[in-house]
């Protein structure tokens, strides 16, 4: 056991020597980890503690804390490699302290890893597997070394209990050392694996594993880790029936893992019940001292602990009384700071609902500032263009002595009642728009009637047909039968479909306009449907639509931007929507959808 302390330090203190600057004070730290190193190998613990408290606090002045961290860390392997597990648990919890309350979130598993290692000192297999687990999670990518010394943790932890996720973990630490090209811990990773297989009697995986060993060794890396060679040898030995010699072999000693362990499964595979009894008759003897140095060594550090606590207890007597004063006091001033914060609080939130409905007002007297520049820019511009040209049209026709043909005379007379229906339908969307906000909600029931949806069409195309561009064909189509009526504002919904022609025709200079009806079975609604193959609308731009004095298609044809502000209204009063189709790409395509009523 505590072979594999000493291998998870090499690593880490490996890490931490590679860390070192060469500057005077990575001098220094060389200096202190040199000497912790000796101190670590020596044992001595008087020495070992008082250097190693020196050097972390050296470490903490410097900032440098993932080298403190690790230190830290270390400590807590030489307490267990000595068996000072309470010392352990508390080095473990002073490092977990320090790690939470710096928020160093990236050394969290040097931490699990301790604790893990202190319950497998204790034979808690499934709470260390619980933590070396967790300590994987908390690396992730950032300390492949530590990962992969981890897993092979893990692979030895778990070869009798769960052979199967043993050698998954193996495999992973191998799988990684493979890919960092890392010839190190790649020996050591298979060399895990045959010590699994071995626990497991597993000869067809060993063949496999062991020739993979056999020729990484034989490439002669000096980075290939050697101290596995004899576990390898006395498995071979042992899958190859020569059960004495491989126990002769493990009896020299130097295996790097629990050697009661290997004589056990060694014994179990020659079928030789006799020894294999008395081997674990010895694993439990071993077992049992190992808990019994621990026990003595935890009740002498515990007796030491009380003494202590008692003379504690004894100078903390004297200030028992003015700590009673001193609650009472506390508890005094922290209920009048209740009362006082609860006051201020309400009061807070009462100014807080003041400047909240303060700055609702501002806003809403902001917008409406901004719709009424807005309404009377557009209405100066669009008024004031045909005004413009009736006046100028009327004094051409007054003026005396100009001699004007029919035709000419004729002409002047359209473009003058061209702008008075221009100024006229302003005027009226004004008028239209303020009584669709004095109404402000759902038309009365009492409007109600049934339409046929088709011919009410039709009329309605006949009606916009006699002032039609001849290169645009206006057109109805239907999926619905003619006796197909639907209970609604059948006014209502003329207004709407004349705004949406009007807007259809204005962007419209060639191609078709369609009206369709189509019949939504599963929503219980009729949809009418005015498709163009106008300019259409920029995909940008189709969210706004809707908004009152905006024109997005052309700013300069005429209109003040009210025509579709109007239509979603009117269709909201009478429970419906009018929406634009994004899929539709050639022009423009609305769609008024109408509830079905009963």
């Amino acid at each position: 056991m505590n072979k594999h302390f000493n291998l998870l330090t090499v690593v880490l203190l490996f890490f931490f020597s590679s860390s070192v600057m060469a500057t005077e004070e990575g001098r220094k730290v060389s200096q202190m980890y040199a000497q912790f190193r000796m101190l670590y190998d020596k044992g001595d613990d008087s020495a070992f503690y008082q250097h190693a408290h020196a050097f972390e606090e050296f470490l903490k002045s410097t900032n440098d804390w993932k080298s403190y961290y690790k230190t830290k860390t270390n400590e807590g392997f030489y307490d267990l490699r000595h068996h000072h597990l309470q010392r352990a648990i508390q080095t473990a919890q002073a490092l977990d302290a320090e790690v939470r309350k710096n928020n160093a979130v990236d050394y969290y598993y040097l931490t699990s890893a301790l604790t893990g290692n202190i319950y497998r000192a204790c034979h808690d297999t499934r709470r260390a597997e619980e933590y070396f687990v967790q300590a994987l999670d908390e690396v992730d990518d950032r300390d492949p070394k530590f990962t992969m010394v981890t897993l092979r943790d893990l692979a030895q932890l778990l070869s009798i209990r769960n052979p199967s996720l043993a050698l998954e973990y193996a495999t992973q630490a191998e799988e990684l050392a493979e890919e960092r090209k890392d010839i190190d811990h790649l020996s050591q990773a298979k060399a895990v694996k045959i010590y699994v297989e071995l626990m497991n009697g597993d000869k067809e995986n060993f063949e496999q594993t062991y020739r993979e060993y056999e020729q990484l060794r034989q490439q002669g890396d000096t980075a290939f880790n050697h101290q596995y060679d004899k576990l390898v040898e006395i498995a071979r030995l042992t899958f190859d029936g020569a059960y004495q010699k491989a126990i002769d072999k493990l009896k020299e000693g130097n295996v790097n893992v629990d050697s009661s362990q290997v004589a056990v499964c060694i014994y179990h595979l020659a079928g030789d019940t006799d020894n294999r009894y008395k081997a674990v008759k010895r694993r439990f003897a071993e077992t049992d001292s190992l808990f019994n140095i621990v026990r003595n060594a935890n009740f002498d550090q515990l007796s030491t602990e009380l003494t202590l606590m008692k003379s504690r207890e004894e100078a903390s007597e004297n200030r028992k009384t003015v700590k009673r004063l001193t609650n009472w006091i506390m508890v005094i001033i922290v209920v009048f700071l209740i009362i006082y914060i609860m006051g201020r609080r309400r009061l807070m939130r009462i100014i807080w609902d003041k400047n909240k409905k303060l700055k609702s007002a501002l806003l809403l007297a902001e917008e409406s500032s901004r719709m009424k520049t807005a309404f009377i820019n557009n209405m100066s511009h669009e008024i004031r263009t045909p005004l413009n040209a009736i006046g100028g049209f009327s004094s051409l026709l007054c003026q005396p002595g100009v001699d004007l043909k029919d035709e000419e005379k004729k002409d002047m007379q359209e473009r003058i009642a061209y702008n008075v229906d221009l100024i006229t339908t302003i005027v009226g969307e004004v008028l239209e728009l303020s009584t669709s906000e004095s109404e402000n909600g759902q038309r009365p029931d009492s409007e109600l009637s049934d339409v046929a949806v088709n011919d009410q069409c039709r009329k309605f195309l006949h009606s916009v047909a006699e002032h039609s561009n001849e290169r645009v064909e206006k057109r109805f189509t239907t999926n619905v039968a003619d006796g197909f009526t639907v209970r609604t504002h059948p006014s209502t919904v003329n207004r709407i479909l004349t705004h949406v022609f009007e807007n259809a025709e204005k962007f419209t200079e060639e191609g078709h306009i369609e009206l369709r009806c189509e019949y939504d079975k599963a929503a219980r609604r009729v949809r009418l449907i005015v498709e163009d193959t106008g300019v259409g609308i920029r995909p940008e731009d189709r969210d706004r639509i809707f908004d009152l004095f905006e024109k997005a298609a052309d700013n300069f044809k005429e209109g003040i931007g009210l025509g579709l502000p109007i239509c979603r209204r009117l269709a909201s009063s009478i429970g419906g929507e009018i929406t634009l189709d994004p899929d539709y790409t050639s022009g423009c395509r609305f769609i008024l959808s109408i509830p079905m009523r009963k």
